[in-house]
């Protein structure tokens, strides 16, 4: 966490592991390798979860994390509006009289390592922009040519690695991500490779997972004809990267209240850290009826009112128990 001297917000980095592919689409079809294709960064085309499909899928979470004492909040309309609500005032809310942004600001989820087929098992891909852009690369580290890669010494059968159907000259130097990330699991850290900015776009892009499907007549229950389409997700094991900035509520107004007066930056930290954690069991993004979605926050910190992805189970085994 780091402050402002002004304390004007709070800023927190979260890495976060896909479980499952993650689908979150562009909103139509295309004519190419997909039907159905996935957002990207305009500028690398580099994958990307946009801020928007985070921050909507954690006020639904958050909402049902609440035992049901603010379910009109959880949606774009019928917002109570309260300044004591920690949905309405961690997520904005629009209403009759007065319509408020709200405290947390989620950015998108980039990607920091992406897991590739090798023929010494799965490793995961970065490039010196990425770990650049997380403070964490080293000063006095080598950057790759555009056929090297840099690995650990137990990878690779001599001085070669594939990536895929790609073969690429090992550089002398090795390449671990002993601390640099320290949230990451280890067994990833330890099977990290670094290759050139240029050439790590067009391994992601060579290695996401593609998937074949047919819609469904509802009245026969049949697939129906014509109607095969292909889609694109993240692969399982990818690990991506976002920023929750948080604004110290003492600055605001809500109808002449602070909001969250009894609870301040604490109180948004915990609401929003409460929705992440149900990213895993619910997931975020498009297809979850079709196996996607699945995401694992690393680094959540501090105890919430969700102990567990298991809260809303043993909610519930509560309730039935006292009837």
């Amino acid at each position: 966490m780091s402050n402002t001297p002004q304390s004007l917000y709070e800023r927190r980095r979260y890495f976060a592991m896909a479980l499952d592919p993650i689908h979150v689409g562009t909103g139509g079809y295309r004519l190419g390798r997909v039907d159905m294709s996935i957002v990207r960064e305009p500028g690398t085309n580099l994958p990307k979860i946009p801020g928007t499909s985070l921050v909507g899928a954690c006020r639904t979470f958050a909402a049902m994390q609440e035992d049901g004492k603010f379910p009109q909040c959880a949606g774009q309309s019928g917002h109570c509006g309260d300044s004591e609500c920690p949905i309405c005032v961690t997520f904005g809310f629009v209403g009759d009289k007065q319509s408020f942004q709200g405290l947390a600001q989620l950015s998108d989820a980039r990607l920091v390592l992406f897991p590739v087929h090798s023929l010494a098992g799965p490793v995961w891909v970065t490039c010196p922009d990425v770990l650049r852009d997380l403070g964490a690369w080293k000063s006095s580290s080598k950057e790759p040519a555009d056929c090297e890669v840099a690995a650990s010494a137990p990878l690779g059968v001599g001085n070669r690695l594939n990536l895929g159907w790609l073969m690429l000259t090992k550089m002398s130097e090795p390449f671990t991500l002993d601390s640099e990330l320290p949230d990451v699991p280890a067994e990833i850290r330890n099977r990290s490779v670094l290759v050139s900015n240029k050439l790590f776009g067009h391994i992601v892009n060579d290695n996401l997972e593609v998937r074949t499907s047919v819609s469904i007549n509802p009245e026969t229950g049949a697939a129906a004809g014509g109607a095969l389409f292909t889609y694109e997700a993240l692969p399982r094991s990818t690990i991506l990267a976002f920023d929750l900035v948080v604004s110290d509520p003492r600055h605001y107004k809500i109808v002449a209240a602070t909001p969250l007066a009894s609870g301040g930056v604490p109180k948004v930290l915990d609401t929003v850290q409460a929705g992440l954690r149900l990213f895993e069991v619910l997931g975020v993004g498009g297809m979850s009826t079709r196996g996607m979605g699945r995401l694992r926050v690393l680094n959540l910190q501090g105890e919430t009112k969700a102990q567990s992805p298991g809260h809303l189970q043993s909610q519930a085994k509560a309730t039935e128990a006292k009837r």
